[in-house]
C-alpha cells in the first residue's frame, strides 16, 4: 500500500464514530418455587392472595453499561415494588460505588409476591418471604457480575413518539389525564445487531384482577417477549407515570386481554424510528427525605422500618423499636406534626445517549409531568364527569411540567424507580377522611390512602426539577 492510500486509510478510520459504550443483556427467573418459598400475591385491598400456581415466570431483566470509568446496570423487575434498602443491599453486594450505579425498577405487576410486607394474611401482617427476596437479590446481583466480563462495544438509538391509550390504558380519576408518551433506546453492536431495547410506557399492570391466584407478570411479560423475539435481543420495561390512576382500558381480566396489550405496546414501540444521537452515559441522584403523613402507614410504620431508614423530625436516626412505640402512641393518642417520622429516598437521573430518565420512587399522577388539565391528554373524554366529586382545575400547578424539563431527544420518565412510596397526589387535589383509618374512603379519592403524604409529592417535585435543572447532559 503506498503512502498516499496509507494516510487516507488512517484518516478514515480517525472519522469513523468510536463505539465508546459497551453493554451486556442478561434475564433471570425470580418465579417463587411455590413448594419451598411460600409466598402471598401483592395488590388489591390489605389482605393478600395465596397463589394456586403459575402462569407464566416472573424475571429480572438486566442491563449493564459502561463508558470509560463509568458503569450503571439497570435492573427491571416483574415485581409490585421494591424498597429503597433492598435496592442499596444490592448495590451493595454488586460494589456499586462513586463511579458504578444501580437503577433498579419494579414493573409494579399486581400478580405477584409481595416484596413490600403490605400483603399477609391479614391487614397489618406482612406476606414477606425474606429467604425468597434474599435468593433473588443474590441472584441478581452474580449476573449482574457475570455480565461485566460480557460487555461488547455499542451505539445507541432512540425513538419516542405517542400511543393512542384508547382500549390500552383509562384514567380511572378525575381529571381524565392519560401520559400518551412513548420511548424507545435501543442498543446494538458493530453488525447492526440488536443486543438490547428500553421501552417506557405509562399503565397499571392490572389486567389480571384481584380473582386471579396465578403467578404472571402481566402485559410486561408479553410486551418484553414480543420486542425479544422481533429484535433478537433482551428487551426492559420501565414502566412510567401511572398514578391518577393509569390502568388497562379492557374488555375482560383474562390473559389473552394481557398479551393484547402487551404486544400492541411491543408493536408501537418497534414502529419507532430510532436514530442515532447524543453520547455519553451519567447517573446523578438525590437523597430527599419526606414525612410520613398518612394515618393508616403510621399505625403500621414498623412495615416501613423493614425498606426504610426512619428519622424523627431532628433529623436523627431511628431504630426499628422506636418505630413501634410511634404506632403505638399514634393509635392510642394520636400523633402531633412535629412527632412525626420521616423516611429517606431516592430521586434519579439517568443519561444514556440521547436519552434522559427521570426515575421517581413511586406512582406519579400524570399531570405532575404533563399537565393535561386543558383535556389535551383526555382523548376525547370529559376532563372533568358530571358524576365524579368536585374538583378545583383552576387551583391545579402550573408548568412547567416535569417532562417539559426532562431536555433530550428522547425524555423517560420512569415511576418506582428505587423505591415505592405509593402514590404522589397533586397537592390540590389531595382529600382524607380525617380518621385514623382514614376509613370510609372519599368518593374519588382511593389513592390518597396508599400515598406516604402531600408533602411528599411537593418535596419529590420540587426535587426533581431541581435535579433536572442543575445536572447538564454528558
Amino acid at each position: 500500500m503506498n503512502l498516499r492510500l496509507l494516510a487516507a486509510f488512517a484518516l478514515t478510520l480517525a472519522a469513523a464514530p468510536a463505539l465508546a459504550l459497551e453493554a451486556a443483556v442478561g434475564k433471570i427467573d425470580i418465579t417463587p418455587d411455590l413448594k419451598s418459598e411460600p409466598v402471598w400475591m401483592a395488590g388489591f385491598g390489605s389482605r393478600g392472595r395465596r397463589p394456586t400456581g403459575i402462569h407464566d415466570r416472573l424475571h429480572a431483566r438486566l442491563l449493564v453499561l459502561r463508558e470509560g470509568p463509568t458503569t450503571v446496570a439497570l435492573a427491571g423487575l416483574d415485581l409490585l415494588g421494591f424498597y429503597i434498602e433492598d435496592s442499596a443491599d444490592m448495590r451493595s453486594q454488586w460494589g456499586a460505588g462513586q463511579n458504578r450505579h444501580l437503577f433498579v425498577h419494579a414493573t409494579h405487576q399486581h400478580s405477584g409476591p409481595d416484596t413490600l410486607g403490605l400483603w399477609g394474611p391479614m391487614p397489618g401482617v406482612s406476606g414477606k418471604n425474606r429467604r425468597y427476596e434474599d435468593r433473588i437479590k443474590r441472584s441478581i446481583v452474580a449476573e449482574l457480575k457475570s455480565l461485566e466480563a460480557r460487555l461488547v462495544p455499542v451505539r445507541t438509538l432512540g425513538a419516542h413518539g405517542v400511543l393512542n391509550p384508547r382500549g390500552l390504558c383509562r384514567d380511572s380519576r378525575d381529571p381524565q389525564v392519560i401520559d400518551p408518551n412513548l420511548g424507545v433506546l435501543r442498543f446494538e453492536d458493530e453488525r447492526h445487531k440488536a443486543v438490547a431495547t428500553i421501552v417506557n410506557w405509562s399503565c397499571h399492570p392490572e389486567v389480571l384482577g384481584r380473582e386471579n391466584r396465578m403467578l404472571t407478570a402481566d402485559f410486561p411479560g408479553p410486551l418484553c417477549d414480543a420486542v425479544e423475539r422481533a429484535t433478537g435481543g433482551g428487551c426492559l420495561f420501565l414502566n412510567g407515570m401511572i398514578g391518577g390512576l393509569l390502568t388497562p382500558d379492557v374488555t375482560a381480566e383474562t390473559f389473552d386481554e394481557a398479551a393484547r396489550v402487551g404486544r400492541t405496546v411491543a408493536d408501537a414501540a418497534l414502529a419507532l424510528k430510532a436514530r442515532a444521537g447524543g453520547n455519553g452515559l451519567a447517573y446523578h441522584w438525590v437523597n430527599v427525605r419526606v414525612p410520613v403523613e398518612n394515618s393508616r402507614y403510621l399505625l403500621f410504620l414498623p412495615a416501613l422500618t423493614g425498606g426504610h431508614r426512619i428519622f424523627n423530625a431532628a433529623g436523627q436516626a431511628v431504630d426499628a423499636r422506636w418505630a413501634w412505640l410511634i404506632s403505638l402512641r399514634h393509635a392510642l393518642f394520636g400523633l402531633p406534626e412535629a412527632k412525626r417520622p420521616w423516611v429517606e429516598t431516592e430521586v434519579g437521573v439517568l443519561d444514556i445517549g440521547p436519552a434522559r430518565i427521570l426515575g421517581l420512587p413511586g406512582e406519579a399522577f400524570p399531570e405532575l409531568a404533563i399537565g393535561g388539565y386543558d383535556g389535551r391528554y383526555a382523548f376525547g373524554l370529559p376532563v372533568l364527569s358530571t358524576a365524579g366529586p368536585h374538583r378545583d382545575l383552576a387551583a391545579a400547578p402550573k408548568g412547567p411540567y416535569l417532562r417539559e424539563l426532562v431536555k433530550a431527544p428522547v425524555p423517560l420518565l420512569v415511576g418506582l424507580a428505587n423505591d415505592e412510596l405509593g402514590y404522589f397526589v397533586p397537592n390540590y387535589d389531595f382529600r382524607i377522611r380525617p380518621s385514623k383509618t382514614m376509613l370510609p374512603r372519599l368518593p374519588g379519592h382511593y389513592e390518597e390512602t396508599n400515598s406516604v403524604g402531600p408533602t411528599a409529592t411537593k418535596l419529590l417535585a420540587e426535587a426533581a426539577a431541581d435535579l433536572l435543572r442543575k445536572t447538564p447532559r454528558p
